[in-house]
């Protein structure tokens, strides 16, 4: 699922973590004073004291998912979507959404530098032997191109690239800056042969550069604008540039100096303390323009330098880090703190305003992290080797309903998120505590049993949030007056008279699939299904095998809000949760995935539900509970789905059907889609609705839906097709038989028809003559067939597969 993360300052942070989680930090010096609230003295490097209380410091251990990709990882991208951009030091690029799932990958196949995104949105990244790389938020893209310059060796690895404050790309390779111009031409700024850029910085304008001669270049472009000599102290130092105002930070252990972006310089000073190991390179401090913020990479301390003047602001203590790497500090301006990624695993959130530690994550890493990344509301991913971790603090979640008791009549059923309201949209899961009174699929279709009381649970399942419903349930005697009425009209088409048997539904009786004996590929009488689900009304629905073959459905069946049955030809009817009746050629299909990526090698697919495969033939299918308890053959490869975890595969097995869960069998030249499961794969799968047009339909609502036609009226006029539906046969092209129909009028009435003897357009001008909206056929002939009032209307000359079924005291 794809989620919308909020945004929350970090005073936000700092409550939401206090409120929710509950947890200390356990920590010693100023942090173990920051957890007591006390008010604690940070030494300055200038020899005064800075007093402050900090905030109270939370350890926070929620680790949301991990990611394991081909090779080691560059710091993480956060695109406009929520997704993450990364790029392995082996060349692969990977899209992975904010709840870990893959939805890209592609392999640039050569080593690549850590990328960059600009506020155009392009992302950039540097390749062996000077190439660059261009992709967009979607991962399209690839090499743009390789530059050619005087003195160049070949298959080196180029720095890390960044991106100015004009968006355009720079990195350094051996003597050479490299970038592209606005018109996306390639640029050439060299250092003097046999130097090399130790550290590059962008900045308003272009970059800045440390040359291995102990130089600072300033780059715009393809031309060094200007350079300066800097002393001994300042060599091997790490750059911060001024992207708003312009100009150049260096820290370099003690030594501190800034330059203007004309090359004058700024100052020079020295502190009164070196870092342990040197500096790693510094990151502007969230909504103070004026300050950066670095760490040490030997040792625990963090600290902050104003822009302005070089003077240390402050400096803390993140006990146990062991350390930081050389790019290990990432700002998240909308939370206003910085993450900082210890050597240890840790990541350590500073608020910069308190000159504190706000909370940390202690880490589950193998290494170090390399890189941390902010993802929003207080949550980061961070890469360790070839892992990315998504981490940070739990949020809560409200979830409320709009009645303290659900009250729920017999005769009603309800999609319990159509009545739910979350503060955040989240992943849920269900359950009742007594299903002898009602019981909850995990679709939330809230199903009365019995007349009594019971309790809903609604829980947040999705990693990183917490919350829970309990709603108390009341199901109470149905009380409904609605009735339905069975009329026979005599209808005149042409001078021609009909005798129509029709039954009316009023608009809200309760109504579902009436599938024969509960399943999908059995037969029995019309009036045992009605009675079966002791329904007011019945009708037989699409067209299934009825020749001796086994007694399949061929339109498309939707049951219980499920797709059971794939058919793709005709005309579908179909009934939502709020009682609406909708009618369009409806057209499925079903694209699967494996271990939360839908892309190659781990996409799958079925085209048919509940079908058997032909013997020798080549299929894709899938088998749901509807089934039965068992296949009923031993055919191809048969992968078992329970929970969403692959738990079985089997080669020509009557494997059963897991209760909870399905079946995929896949034969002949689709035998090949087994390979892409193992025992403890985990299994997804997404259902497309279309029409015939392959518009997309808002067909998701719908919990019961039968396909045959063709479409009689649209909207209240004579709209026959059937041809261009699909159909080829003349008992629906040209011959007159037995009909059966179904109709909508404009005031949402519902009625069932049958006629003895009738052409298609003459069963299309009759459903006119009644009053259609909307009208299209169902399975006619012997099969047609119609149930009211506890007997049989229309008698079928045949057992029935399937049907529509209404009443107000339906047994789900």
């Amino acid at each position: 699922m794809q989620q919308d993360w909020m945004i929350w300052g970090k005073k936000g942070i700092a409550a939401l973590l206090i409120a929710s989680m509950g947890l200390s930090y356990a920590g010693s010096g100023a942090a173990a004073a920051a957890a007591a609230g006390e008010t604690v003295t940070v030494k300055a490097a200038e020899g005064k004291a800075v007093s402050t209380t900090a905030a109270t410091v939370n350890k926070a251990e929620i680790e949301y998912w991990r990611y394991a990709a081909e090779g080691t990882l560059h710091p993480a991208l956060v695109l406009s979507n929520g997704n993450l951009f990364t790029a392995a030091a082996n060349g692969w690029v990977t899209i992975v959404t904010s709840t870990g799932k893959e939805v890209k990958r592609v392999n640039a196949y050569t080593n690549l530098s850590a990328p960059a995104l600009n506020g155009k949105r392009q992302i950039f990244a540097a390749g062996k032997s000077a190439r660059l790389y261009q992709y967009d938020e979607a991962g399209n893209g690839g090499q743009a191109g390789i530059f050619y310059f005087k003195g160049k060796t070949e298959n080196l690895q180029p720095s890390a690239l960044v991106t100015d404050a004009q968006g355009l790309p720079y990195f350094a390779y051996q003597h050479a800056i490299l970038s592209l111009d606005e018109a996306g031409e390639k640029q050439a700024a060299l250092l003097p042969e046999g130097v090399s850029v130790k550290e590059l910085a962008a900045g308003k304008s272009g970059v800045y550069a440390l040359g291995s001669n102990g130089a600072l270049y300033a780059v715009r472009g393809g031309a060094v604008v200007w350079e300066a000599a800097l002393e001994q102290p300042l060599h091997g130092g790490k750059l911060a540039a001024d992207r708003v105002n312009g100009g150049v930070l260096l820290l370099a252990g003690k030594a501190v100096a800034a330059y203007d972006e004309d090359g004058k310089v700024r100052f020079t000073r020295e502190l009164a303390a070196a870092p342990a190991g040197g500096w790693t390179s510094p990151v502007l401090l969230p909504g103070d323009a004026g300050a950066v913020v670095a760490a040490e990479l030997g040792g625990n301390g963090i600290a902050a330098f104003r822009l302005a003047d070089g003077a240390e602001l402050w400096r803390i203590s993140a006990a146990g880090a062991g350390g930081f790497g050389p790019a290990a500090l990432a700002p998240d301006a909308a939370a206003g703190i910085v993450l900082a990624g210890g050597r240890s695993g840790a990541v350590y959130a500073i608020d910069g305003s308190a000159k504190s530690i706000l909370y940390t994550y202690g880490g589950h890493a193998a290494v170090p992290a390399s890189g941390v990344t902010p993802m929003g509301g207080g949550r980061f991913a961070y890469t360790s080797a070839s892992q990315l971790i998504a981490a940070g603090p739990v949020r809560p979640v409200a979830i409320t309903y709009a009645a303290a008791t659900l009250k729920l009549p017999l005769d009603t059923r309800l999609l319990l998120t159509d009545k739910l309201k979350l503060s955040d949209p989240v992943a849920l899961s269900f359950r009742s505590d007594n299903t002898a009174i009602v019981r909850i699929t995990e679709k939330s279709i809230v199903t009365p049993v019995a007349v009594g009381s019971a309790n809903l649970y609604v829980n947040v399942i999705a990693s990183g949030y917490k919350g829970q419903l309990k709603l108390p349930v009341q199901v109470t005697a149905s009380d409904s007056k609605l009735k339905v009425k069975h009329e026979a009209k005599k209808v005149s088409i042409s001078g021609k008279s009909y005798t129509v048997q029709t039954v009316v539904i009023p608009k809200g009786v309760p109504m579902t699939a009436g599938l024969a004996s509960r399943k999908v590929g059995v037969v029995q009488p019309l009036a045992l299904i009605a009675k079966a689900y002791n329904a007011d009304a019945a009708i037989n629905g699409t067209f299934f095998e009825a020749y001796g073959g086994i007694p399949e459905p061929y339109g498309t069946l939707i049951a219980d809000g499920n797709v059971e049955h794939i058919g793709n030809t005709g005309t579908a009817i179909g009934f939502t949760w709020d009682g609406t009746v909708i009618m369009d050629t409806l057209r499925v299909k079903l694209l699967g995935g494996t271990d939360g990526s839908f892309k190659s090698p781990n996409n799958w697919y079925v085209y048919f539900i509940n079908r058997t495969p032909v013997a020798g033939g080549s299929s894709a299918i899938m088998f749901t509970p509807k089934r039965g308890a068992k296949l009923g053959f031993a055919l191809g490869t048969a992968v078992t789905v329970s929970k969403g975890v692959v738990t079985k595969i089997s080669k020509k097995e009557n494997v059963s059907i897991p209760a909870d869960g399905y079946v995929l069998v896949f034969t002949g030249s689709e035998e090949k889609l087994a390979a892409r499961f193992k025992v403890g794969t985990l299994v997804d799968y997404k259902t497309e609705m279309t029409n015939l047009s392959n518009t997309p339909i808002a067909w998701s609502r719908v919990h019961t839906a039968v396909g045959a036609g063709p479409r009689l009226v649209k909207d209240g006029k004579l709209a026959i097709n059937p041809v261009g539906e699909g159909f080829s046969s003349s008992k629906i092209l040209a011959d007159s038989a037995a009909r059966s129909g179904i109709l909508v009028k404009k005031d949402g009435t519902v009625i069932m028809a049958t006629v003895p003897q009738a052409t298609m357009k003459q069963w299309g001008q009759i459903m006119l003559q009644l009053g259609a909206e909307q009208a299209m056929n169902l399975d006619g002939g012997a099969s047609s067939g119609m149930y009211a009032q506890g007997k049989l209307i229309t008698a079928p000359g045949r057992l029935i597969s399937n049907g529509l079924v209404f009443g107000t005291k339906l047994k789900w």
